[in-house]
């Protein structure tokens, strides 16, 4: 870790520094898949609730029914 590789630039420091760029390199995989292919699904199953919940609301106003369940 201590042998020399250019100047005073260190196997172990530049190992260091390689570190930073494997975990942005991770970050940013991580980041595109989560976009491409999660966030459209977690925005369909949403919107698909909103829908479920104003269906309930319409159904209990038309009943008569004001209150909301807890």
């Amino acid at each position: 870790m201590n042998q020399e590789l250019f100047g005073r630039l260190t196997l172990g420091l530049a190992l260091g520094l390689v570190q930073f760029l494997v975990m942005g390199v991770a970050t940013w995989c991580y980041v595109r898949h989560m976009r491409e292919r999660v966030d459209p699904i977690v925005l369909r199953l949403r919107a698909q609730q909103r829908e479920q919940e104003r269906e309930q609301e319409q159904a209990r106003v038309a009943a008569g029914r004001r209150f909301r369940a807890w």
